[in-house]
């Protein structure tokens, strides 16, 4: 799991050309014309230069020669592009895959109510634990309390309510996507009702109404952050259903695009990044790669939340961020690490968004940068949530130079040589301004065209070869 990316192996740089070489081919050729010329001389001895041997054997061995250095600048020039080629795409690739992960919203403002006031100080170690209190079960007990939907009205009302002028002051109009999640089962009636409570209010936006299921909502908000222009509302609550008395809780997040914030705003808002599915059996690896992903810089220090891990995983979660050497901050909690099952664990799916809005409202104690991890019985996922900008180091995305299309380019000259040599038997345009300007344009046209062409052939050859390679990587 983790983020799936391919690693793809790094190909090492084609060696460079070498002049000796051409050298070599130099000398040869006119080595084997001298021996051509002495098997095949008359017995009288060699021809004499005024006889009209040598300018002929001269041409061929010149042409010999360059077609010699031609075929090998080719061959060179095939193996650095398709190396070039190779490392480009590796680069690019990776290039995308942590601008991907780097997708994020900003948290523009949130409400987080819970009947247990002093939750957030518990689960920080801040506030002890009072066994002679009764704990608090409802929100608002200083008012009527009917179970059902109309305690899921009231709830999101208040939400509403409170959230509303913040949303005013950076969307004052137009479409906003709400997602609404509860542990109610009955998903049409809350619909109806959240609706119908947005149209009484006469609020100006105009909603995209999404009730979410009982599960983690990340996969769903991998889409949003993905694709979203708009701001988005996040409305997560359990409320008092009939002959049942878990502690209620309601929280509000407002997140937007970093376009509807200033400048100054980004710098201290929280950023909510895109989620990664989690492989708790290989957890080491996969909070290796989250880490190295860049999402929050590693060297700063972070708050670790968790919820429902099996319990090899939990009882070695500690272990592990200490052999990431991941700085955390050990006088939160214990040792920067903050069991989320011990207060909040039995809201099942409704985890997740109540997860981040306890880790938003702790950022703003200090915390900077904080990774959430939470499984269930089908999925895991973990998220991170920070107020620093994503790390853009690494692999950079310039990328060295293109080869030099030394044999593409003398092939060019050797077909227009060629090409005159054919010219040269009509002398009449040979020698015309017909015949400058074929040679002009047919130089023009060959000498880019050669190159680009070749480049092209070879991408095209070994463009599925780096795919089947990454889907190979990708499986392992």
């Amino acid at each position: 799991m983790g983020w799936s990316q391919p690693n793809v192996p790094v190909k090492d740089d084609a060696r460079s050309w070498s002049p000796w070489i051409c050298l070599f081919i130099i000398f040869a050729g006119i080595f084997f014309a001298l021996i051509w010329v002495v098997l095949h001389s008359s017995v009288g001895g060699v021809p004499s230069l005024a006889s009209g041997y040598w300018l002929p054997l001269t041409m061929k061995t010149l042409a010999g020669i360059s077609v010699a250095i031609a075929a090998y600048l080719l061959w060179w020039e095939i193996q650095a592009v398709s190396v070039w080629n190779w490392n480009v795409w590796r680069r690019n690739m990776n290039i995308l895959w942590r601008k991907r992960a780097h997708q994020h919203i900003f948290v523009a403002h949130y409400v987080t109510l819970t009947a247990d006031p002093q939750l957030l100080p518990r689960l920080a170690g801040v506030a002890t634990e009072n066994g002679d209190d009764a704990p608090a079960l409802t929100l608002l007990p200083d008012e009527p309390l009917i179970p059902g939907i109309s305690r899921f009205e009231q709830l999101c009302r208040l939400l509403i309510n409170q959230i509303k002028s913040s949303l005013f002051q950076r969307h004052s109009t137009g479409p906003l996507t709400v997602l609404v999640q509860t542990s109610a089962s009955d998903n049409e009636q809350e619909l109806r009702s959240f609706t119908r409570l947005w149209a009484d209010e006469k609020l100006p936006w105009t909603p995209d109404i999404q009730i979410l299921p009982n599960e983690y909502p990340f996969s769903r908000w991998d889409n949003v952050v993905s694709s979203t222009r708009v701001p988005v509302l996040v409305v997560a609550l359990h409320y008092r259903q009939p002959g049942e008395s878990l502690a209620e809780f309601a929280c509000a997040l407002l997140l937007t695009p970093g376009s509807m914030l200033a400048s100054a705003d980004r710098k201290i808002a929280t950023r909510l990044f895109r989620a990664m599915p989690l492989n708790s059996v290989a957890l080491i690896h996969e909070l290796k790669e989250l880490r190295d992903m860049g999402q929050q810089p590693a060297n700063q220090k972070h708050l670790v939340w968790h919820a429902g891990l099996a319990a090899g995983p939990r009882q070695s979660l500690g272990r592990m961020l200490n052999e990431l050497s991941l700085p955390l901050y050990d006088d939160v909690c214990a040792g920067g690490v903050v069991d989320f099952d011990k207060k909040c664990g039995i809201y099942g799916g409704l985890v997740g968004w109540l997860m981040v809005a306890a880790a938003t409202e702790m950022a703003s104690y200090g915390p900077r940068s904080q990774w959430l991890l939470c499984e269930s019985e089908k999925e895991a996922w973990a998220v991170v949530l920070g107020q620093g900008a994503p790390v853009t180091e690494g692999e950079s995305g310039i990328s060295s130079p293109p080869p030099y299309p030394a044999g593409s380019m003398l092939l060019a000259l050797l077909f227009n040589v060629g090409l005159f040599s054919v010219i040269q038997h009509y002398p009449s345009l040979a020698f015309s301004w017909a015949g400058v300007v074929i040679l002009f344009v047919s130089l023009v046209v060959t000498l880019p065209c050669t190159a680009f062409l070749l480049r092209n052939m070879i991408a095209r050859l070994q463009h599925p070869l780096f795919v089947k390679a990454a889907g190979q990587s990708g499986k392992e």
